[in-house]
């Protein structure tokens, strides 16, 4: 506890004099005329070195190679796109919250791709641990039999003296370290839910204006239904091109459904061949309030722009939580500082487990340690690109459904006021 306690301060500390560092330049402006021009330049110089170490850690990235196709096509991957975020109703918070939630969840494994995906690692670490127990056995302390008897180490005279050194660690530097690590862990997995929540909120905003915005043109007194239609085509195209732009190469059926929800063939090909095809997009629905604005009044227009400006809000957001991940170098030192703790931790099992039989009960303690800790980062990972697990393909067709509805709402109530107008008086819906 001690130790978390100082790492706490310590996390304090630092922040506390960023925080101070961030008032230079109120404290800049009592210092002569030219200490100020060698601070700026200093700090320009600075800020330089630090974009440039930046960019290289970004061009390294982009020098890991990987093949795409097969990682699309991994299991993990496929995970996430069939376990997506599920609508909740009555029964499921019942099942929720039940009493033997902790049983019944505990030894689904198999269900679990988190599990799955950390294989490797938990095979990695259990060859660690046993090449310890065969080296300090064979080597060092020798070894116990079934029937509790102990031999001697055998192959002891085998290596000089200078080699026969025993494979543990004390425990006290991983309990001084366990502190750090929870932090970074725990600010990591707090910055990847908020990218989570965030793009999950930015979408409902779009998709609720969007379709205020439709209900607005419908309800407004105008008799233009093919107006109508043609704003809820463009809008849903806003939509559905959102999906497009955050789902990268998953999104195969992007031209298909264009053709086959939008009337407008030739607005469907300036779309596809714009270069930025969510731009596109937006002008194309204020095209479409632009073909019914006489209808409307300047107030309403108004309003429905406004509106959609929340929208265009909403969809910059989205980009900008899809283009830009969690620094790489706040996530790469926590890839590090774990991975370092994680392969080091079976030397420093080997002495508490002494009491089972050849320090056997290490390997699974380890296994079971490593998808703890290693599922803290994997769920990290996870919520840090939160578009291939939200459910877009729900949205946007509830969406569709919606502004259909609307439409048949507005269409019924123009031909029922149609029927019910007098002979050679026709009345404006």
């Amino acid at each position: 506890m001690k130790h978390l306690h100082a790492s706490i301060g310590l996390v304090a500390l630092v922040t506390s004099s960023n925080n101070f560092s961030g008032g230079s330049f109120s404290a800049l402006a009592f210092t002569p005329i030219g200490t100020q021009s060698k601070c700026i330049k200093t700090r320009r110089s600075t800020s330089r070195l630090q974009v440039s170490s930046l960019n290289s850690d970004s061009k390294d990235a982009q020098e890991d190679k990987y093949d795409t196709a097969e990682l699309m096509a991994s299991e993990m991957e496929q995970a996430r796109l069939s376990n997506q975020y599920a609508r909740y109703s009555h029964d499921d918070w019942l099942r929720h919250r039940a009493s033997d939630r902790f049983f019944a969840n505990l030894f689904k494994f198999d269900k679990s791709p988190i599990v799955k995906n950390l294989l490797d690692e938990a095979a990695i670490l259990a060859v660690i641990c046993v090449g310890i127990i065969l080296w300090n056995e064979l080597l060092i302390e020798g070894w116990t039999d079934l029937n509790e008897v102990h031999h001697e180490a055998p192959l002891a005279d085998l290596l000089p003296s200078a080699l026969t050194f025993k494979l543990a660690l004390p425990t006290e530097p991983f309990f001084l370290c366990g502190g750090p690590l929870g932090l970074l862990l725990v600010f990591r997995n707090d910055c990847s839910f908020g990218r989570y929540k965030d793009a999950f909120h930015h979408w409902e905003v779009a998709c609720s204006s969007l379709g205020n915005m439709i209900l607005m043109a419908a309800s407004s007194g105008t008799s233009n239904v093919e107006g109508v239609k043609q704003l809820s085509a463009a809008s849903w195209a806003v939509v559905r091109t959102l999906q497009h732009e955050v789902s990268g190469g998953f999104d195969t059926t992007y031209a298909e459904d264009l053709k086959k929800n939008m009337p407008d063939e030739q607005q469907v090909q300036r779309l596809l061949s714009a270069r930025n095809k969510l731009h596109r997009s937006h002008y194309d629905v204020h095209r479409a309030v632009d073909a019914f604005s006489e209808d409307i009044s300047n107030l309403d227009k108004r309003t429905i722009i406004n509106t959609f400006n929340n929208v265009a809000t909403a969809c910059a957001e989205c980009e900008r939580l899809y283009m830009t991940p969690i620094p790489l170098l706040y996530t790469r030192h926590t890839l590090k500082f774990l991975t370092l703790w994680m392969a080091f931790m079976p030397f420093a099992f080997y002495d508490v487990f002494a009491t089972s039989w050849n320090h056997t009960g290490m390997i699974p303690a380890i296994c079971i340690i490593c998808f703890l800790f290693f599922g803290i980062e994997e769920i990290a990972v996870s919520l840090e690109e939160p578009f291939s697990i939200l459910p877009l393909n729900e949205l946007v067709e509830e969406f569709q459904e919606n502004a259909q509805e609307t439409i048949e709402w507005m269409e019924e109530e123009h031909q029922a006021s149609t029927k019910e107008a007098p002979m050679g008086i026709e009345i404006k819906v």
